[in-house]
């Protein structure tokens, strides 16, 4: 998990890892670069959750991004490999975990 500053709209995801922006169109903060392995990554438990507003997969595997509702992790949205975007207004920040080989 990193939170540098950057993105930019160049989607300058390094190959191999999913990556999220607290701002739209890979601008902003990056909230988090994962790699291919397959594990639930809980975001929200370091302090990083609600804040993901875009995002780009290069993992390989599809990406899925949860929110914790109080009981359980509920789907926000399945990111298939190689697809980029901001997040739909009603998953905008949101997320409070991100699954790795979701699918």
């Amino acid at each position: 998990m990193t939170t540098k500053g950057g993105g930019g709209a160049d989607w300058a995801c390094p190959g191999g890892t999913f990556c999220a922006w607290d701002s739209q169109d890979a601008d902003g903060n990056m909230v988090v670069e994962k790699d291919s392995a397959c594990r639930l990554y809980d975001i929200g438990s370091a302090g990083l959750g609600d804040q993901i507003s875009s995002y780009q997969n290069r993992t390989g595997v599809a990406v899925g991004l949860y929110n914790w509702d109080g009981t359980q992790w509920v789907l926000l949205l399945d990111v298939a490999d190689g697809e980029r975007g901001n997040l739909p207004g009603s998953a905008d920040k949101q997320t409070d975990a991100v699954k790795v080989c979701d699918g």
